[in-house]
């Protein structure tokens, strides 16, 4: 991870993508622990840096909550919790401020020429304004200060050296640093200094003059020894001879490429050919024209897009170079184009700019190749949409502009359509992504403003080539529409080449080279061969992948919207489109069955890469009604949502396919109609449930053994759960052929047992699944089954055992990246925290929780709230702990619509009140807390409910009505929770425990509870 705070606050992952958070503040914490990278930073110095003298209440929470925020967008290893404080666990070198600082002290002991090379390096990691985007922040207006200063040094020192080896530097930098520094003496003086050497006299004083005048109206002093020696210099000494420069000058502002600007001189400086490549309208050659505008060498232009021959490409060179042409004859033989221009080169020191040059690449190669060698002082920058392929060729690829960069080009060139403009950013940045961050697209993009507003640009986007007409007038045709900018690339291709960009464009997520060859090589094409013609020309990124995967081929949006149009027209699409699907069917069905194994992990990185292409092939067979395709994808893709925690993406996918009208495959059909009755379960509908079992299990019945694990247990399961038959569950468990299967139903059979209290049943079948899913490697059923055996642990007050089950459950969760059952995994360890009395931890692993969470389920957002809650009446602050459970309505229900949730969340609040010794106010809260737990029918919650109702009649003075309570949860959960401080204490001070009620008498034991909660004692008799 790189951190940049020279510009706006950033932060690179390894693929060079900004993973920064939004927010003022937590950009500010991450800016403000960049400044001491490895080093403790406490947490009251970092209150006072990002709130100053207005604190929130409970700033210590607000910190905390920040630094939670900054781990989830950055990772938890990234962000260290120390005593007292706070760690960025970052390399020095890593942050830009700190890397540039090192440069230049560096430099103060080195030679010259590197000195002037370290230099050049810490002044290109600045984007920008340091800290831009944070300095309303109390710490930043003196951290911004002081790294301008060393900025400021940097540009003269750099002045300096080139002057002491002989050359003129930049311009530019100098004279921007003396209009935010006009008193700035050095900087006048090395302004002046380079001026003069550029044979600007002239200018040279004026800036001298300029300068000394301001010293003394403003601050009252003569100019200093530095200034008044500068001017001698310049009077002294003879001018130098103007370089011709024959770059032009643009009329509009150059954003995003400062560094790219650095980069591309010091290629120059090392090496003689520099070819910047990228596709149209990325900008190669605004950015060649920037960084020609100031080098220590005469610069050329030659502009070759006019071009429609080779024959016209020396002349057009000779032109620019603008010698006087001599024709000079050798032997009776007139010279040719190629023979003039080097001759009028010849030993001249020069730079010259081929733009343009991919339509004429083969004759731009030979002349660039011919002229480097006879012109020995001759540096060449060429513009192409793929490389010269020169021997000494230095490639410069212009990139796409980062999010900050084009939101930053839209809204200059939104202003000079509109003076009044302003905008979501969230908005532009949606519309610049969607342009894959190229300039002109987005340029293109502003100037619709006139007509449309952001939001009406953003929904027209799908329609790329109809809205993006408007370019400048005085531009080349060919950049004045975007569907022009595609056709010049495109006309550039040959009949292979276009048959695989147009095949290609199936692919929504990028292909492997092996997914490109099966799907495009139709017709013996070489794909290999053309893939590779494609990259070079920019129509196509190759994305290396980490851990040896292979490498991804994706195009940008803009190129793969014109290529599906290339593909509708060409009469290949029903071909190439039946080929992606049979790719994804094959690639989901044989991944399906590594799910359950030791093979998972690799199974879920094959499907996660192939996310994009799986969800295209998904959407395009519901679309086009394609009803084998739909349902053998999303009968493959089912168990891997699951085990990933995408749930409402899987409800979505399978809800979609039933709806398609047409025979279905039998098997897929069995299991996708098997997953509709979980998801039935899910959302409480029980009539909904069976109807779907009883389908699976009729078309079930068709198929031939071996079946698919989720066939063979549906009707166990749902015979199990719906008229409390567990015989067929017992069978499976323990005589079925699959060790899956059996581990699964040892899982359900641990359930069934949990709700019954027979809690010795429950640890041996969890045991046994533990040992099943274990040697079958399969982590989702490992974690789901060491987080059920943590509970029983903690339960019984064994906290060490507890402990190491619930973090091996997360760290499995965490490698599966499940974001349903990760948070649920930390909310269990963090209630066990608390229960031992580390709240700091707590604290911690609850509030990573809520940020990983989704909104609008209770599984995450409600049930962290009710556990910090929790926490925050174990820390003592009751008021606090009313406010978090104030945004929970569970009687209502709302995200808590099933009773086991309502009253987990009552119990809570009753809790509250007990600790505040109003056992009124908690009565009312267990009243409907006893009631949903009878509604529940679940053993585990009716026991967590009697043993507050104890507590509470304790607290009421009736101690014999506390101790049946602690019986009747006893009784329902098998156990009582002996983890719980709460319990504990009520237990030591009841004393003996009436025995256990009789199974029959379950039902009047709630009903006895219900009214001891209501009345405020036990009933006699």
């Amino acid at each position: 991870m790189r951190i940049g705070v020279l510009g706006p606050v950033a932060a690179w992952d390894a693929t060079g993508a900004d993973v920064a958070p939004t927010g003022l503040r937590l950009r500010g914490l991450l800016a403000r622990l960049a400044l001491s990278p490895g080093r403790t930073v406490p947490a009251d110095t970092l209150v006072d840096d990002l709130w100053g003298d207005e604190p929130p209440d409970g700033a210590g929470n607000a910190l905390q909550s920040l630094v939670s925020r900054l781990r989830r967008a950055l990772g938890p290893e990234l962000v260290a919790t120390v005593p007292g404080g706070y760690r960025l666990q970052v390399a020095p070198d890593d942050v830009d401020a700190v890397c540039a600082e090192r440069r230049l002290a560096e430099a103060r002991a080195a030679d010259p020429t590197t000195a002037r090379r370290l230099v050049g390096e810490a002044l290109a990691l600045w984007r920008g304004p340091a800290l831009s985007d944070v300095r309303r922040l109390p710490f930043a207006d003196a951290a911004a200060a002081r790294l301008t200063d060393q900025r400021s040094g940097a540009i003269v020192r750099a002045a300096e050296l080139d002057l002491a080896a002989g050359r003129t530097g930049p311009i530019g930098p100098l004279t921007a640093l003396l209009d935010e520094q006009p008193l700035n003496e050095n900087a006048a003086a090395a302004l002046a200094r380079s001026l003069h050497a550029a044979g600007r006299q002239a200018d040279a004083l004026a800036v001298l003059d300029r300068t000394r005048d301001r010293l003394v109206d403003e601050l009252g002093v003569d100019p200093g020894e530095e200034l008044q020696t500068a001017r001698l210099d310049v009077l002294r000494t003879a001018p130098a001879r103007p370089a011709r420069a024959g770059a032009p000058h643009s009329l509009t502002s150059f954003v995003g490429r400062d560094a790219d600007v650095t980069r591309l001189r010091q290629a120059v400086d090392d090496a003689r050919l520099v070819t910047l490549v990228g596709p149209g309208g990325a900008g190669k050659t605004r950015l060649a024209r920037e960084a020609v505008g100031e080098v220590r060498y005469p610069v050329v232009v030659a502009e070759l897009a006019p071009l429609t021959g080779a024959e016209q490409l020396a002349d057009t060179v000779l032109a620019a170079v603008g010698t006087p042409e001599l024709l000079i004859r050798t032997e009776d033989r007139v010279q040719d184009g190629t023979e003039r221009l080097a001759g009028a080169i010849g030993r001249r020191e020069l730079l010259v700019v081929l733009d343009n040059c991919e339509h004429l690449i083969d004759a731009a190669a030979t002349l660039a190749a011919t002229l480097l060698d006879r012109c020995p002082h001759l540096r060449v920058i060429a513009t192409s949409r793929e490389p010269l392929s020169v021997p000494g060729e230095r490639l410069h690829p212009v990139q796409a502009l980062d999010d900050v960069a084009a939101v930053r080009l839209f809204t200059d060139r939104a202003v000079a359509v509109d003076p009044t403009f302003t905008s979501d950013d969230e908005v532009l940045r949606e519309i610049c992504r969607r342009l894959d961050g190229q300039p002109l697209p987005i340029e293109l993009a502003a100037a619709r403003l006139r007509t449309l507003s952001p939001e009406e640009i953003l929904a027209r986007l799908d329609d790329r080539f109809r809205l993006l007409t408007t370019g400048a007038r005085t531009v080349l045709p060919r950049h004045q529409t975007l569907r022009a900018v595609v056709d010049w690339s495109w006309d550039l291709l040959d009949e292979g080449e276009r048959a695989i960009a147009r095949r290609l464009a199936t692919f929504s997520g990028g292909a492997t080279l092996a997914a490109a060859e099966e799907v495009c090589g139709a017709g013996d094409l070489d794909v290999f061969e053309l893939l590779t013609g494609l990259v070079d020309k920019s129509l196509v990124v190759a994305v290396p992948q980490p851990d040896g995967a292979p490498t991804r081929y994706r195009m940008l949006e803009t190129i793969r919207e014109y290529a599906t149009e290339r593909l509708a027209e060409s009469g290949e699409r029903a071909a190439t489109v039946a080929a992606h699907a049979a790719w994804v069917v094959a690639l989901v069905e044989e991944a399906e069955p590594k799910l359950r194994t030791v093979d998972q992990l690799r199974a879920v990185g094959v499907l996660r890469a192939e996310a994009g292409n799986i969800t295209g092939a998904l959407r395009r067979a519901i679309t086009e009604e394609d009803v084998d395709t739909a349902y053998r994808v999303a009968a493959g893709m089912f168990w891997s949502w699951l085990i990933r925690g995408a749930v409402d993406e899987s409800v979505t996918w399978i809800r979609e396919v039933a709806r398609l009208e047409g025979p279905a495959p039998r098997d897929p059909l069995a299991r996708v109609t098997a997953f509709r009755a979980l998801e039935a379960v899910g959302r409480g509908s029980v009539e909904d449930a069976i109807r779907h079992v009883a389908a699976a299990l009729e078309l079930a019945e068709t198929l031939p053994r071996p079946r698919h694990p989720i066939l063979e247990l549906i009707g166990p399961v749902s015979e199990a759960f719906t008229v409390e038959n567990d015989g067929p569950m017992v069978d499976v468990s323990e005589h079925h052929p699959d060790p899956w299967v059996r581990a699964f139903a040892l899982q359900v059979r641990s359930a069934i047992a949990e709700n019954l209290g027979e809690i010795e049943a429950q640890r041996s079948h969890l045991r046994r699944a533990h040992a099943l899913f274990s040697t079958l490697g399969d982590r989702f059923g490992l974690g789901v089954a060491l987080n059920s055996l943590g509970e029983l642990e903690a339960l019984g007050g064994n906290s060490e055992a507890a402990i190491t089950a619930y973090e091996e459950a997360i760290a499995l969760a965490t490698e599966l990246a499940n974001d349903d059952d990760l948070p649920q995994f930390m909310i269990q360890r963090g209630g066990l925290a608390m229960r031992l009395g580390d709240l700091a931890l707590a604290r911690k692993l609850l509030t990573e929780a809520l940020g990983m969470v989704r909104e609008g389920t209770f599984e995450s957002v409600e049930m962290v709230h009710v556990s910090l809650a929790e926490l925050e009446r174990r820390e003592g602050d009751l008021d606090a702990a009313r406010r978090r459970l104030s945004r929970v309505d569970p009687v209502r229900g709302g995200g808590m619509a099933i009773p086991q949730r309502k009253a987990f969340c009552l119990v809570q609040q009753a809790q509250v009140e007990l600790d505040a010794g109003d056992p009124a106010a908690a009565s009312k809260y267990l009243m409907d807390a006893v009631r949903f737990a009878g509604e529940s029918r679940d053993g585990p919650v009716i026991g967590a409910v009697a043993e507050v109702a104890a507590r509470y009649l304790l607290l009421t003075g009736d101690v014999p009505g506390a101790a049946r309570a602690l019986a009747v949860a006893e009784d329902r959960r098998g156990t009582l929770d002996l983890g719980n401080p709460d319990v504990v204490s009520t237990v030591e001070t009841v004393g003996a425990l009436p025995a256990r009620p009789d199974r029959d008498r379950r039902a009047a034991e709630l009903d006895w509870l219900l009214d001891a909660v209501t009345h405020g004692a036990a009933p006699v008799g």
